[in-house]
């Protein structure tokens, strides 16, 4: 008699300690004793939050009970970003010229209204031409200055601020088709030219201050 009232009494004390692990395990404020019915921390006489065995402030803790730090809210602020607009100079100029074409002049005033839509935001705007290998390195250098400034003064009569524009030119520096459209063999000059199309182009670079959110530091 006596041995089965110690098997049912050990098999009561594994329940209840398999209903404790699972209570603790699925409890919504874990390592707290919880009121069932509100779902708030018990506490005792002195307004202290009632803790169990299982509690564990680095997993558990609760800024109500002050076993947490409360998050800081992220402040926001201003960071500089950089937007790019290529503009293949097909577009823009005719081959080897400077002067735009009236297809080029409707593609920058679609980009001297976005500048302008950035408003007091706006930091600056860079303009930086390119050209293909075709011709000696001097005289790239030189037609993409051309370009450069040619869009640069097109984007401020279109009222963009002309401090905040600036102009450069790059040449054939950054010429990245030559030697694919070279490996081609072209027999015909006119099918390298067009191989060699998006190494002629005309950067716009718009650098605005753009609101984000930042986590504050201790």
């Amino acid at each position: 008699m006596k041995t089965t009232n110690k098997i049912k009494l050990g098999g009561l004390m594994g329940a209840l300690l398999v209903s404790l692990f699972s209570a603790n395990a699925y409890a919504t404020k874990p390592g707290y004793t919880v009121d069932q019915s509100t779902d708030a921390v018990t506490r005792n006489s002195y307004n202290e939050c009632w803790r169990t065995s299982y509690f564990d402030k680095a997993k558990d803790g609760l800024v109500e009970c002050g076993d947490a730090a409360a998050k800081q809210a992220p402040s926001a602020v201003m960071v500089p970003v950089k937007e790019k607009i290529s503009l293949s100079a097909e577009v823009l100029f005719d081959f080897d010229k400077a002067t735009l074409r009236q297809d080029g002049k409707k593609a920058l005033l679609e980009v001297a209204d976005k500048i302008k839509a950035k408003g007091a935001k706006l930091v600056g705007v860079e303009v930086t031409g390119f050209t293909d290998y075709l011709g000696s390195d001097k005289y790239n250098q030189a037609l993409s200055e051309r370009r450069a400034n040619t869009v640069r003064n097109e984007i401020v009569a279109y009222g963009v601020a002309p401090e905040k524009v600036t102009a450069v030119g790059k040449g054939e520096s950054e010429a990245k088709m030559t030697q694919e459209c070279q490996a081609k063999k072209f027999k015909k000059r006119a099918d390298l030219k067009a191989c060699l199309a998006p190494d002629r182009r005309v950067d716009v670079d718009i650098t605005a201050q753009q609101e984000t959110l930042q986590e504050k530091t201790k």
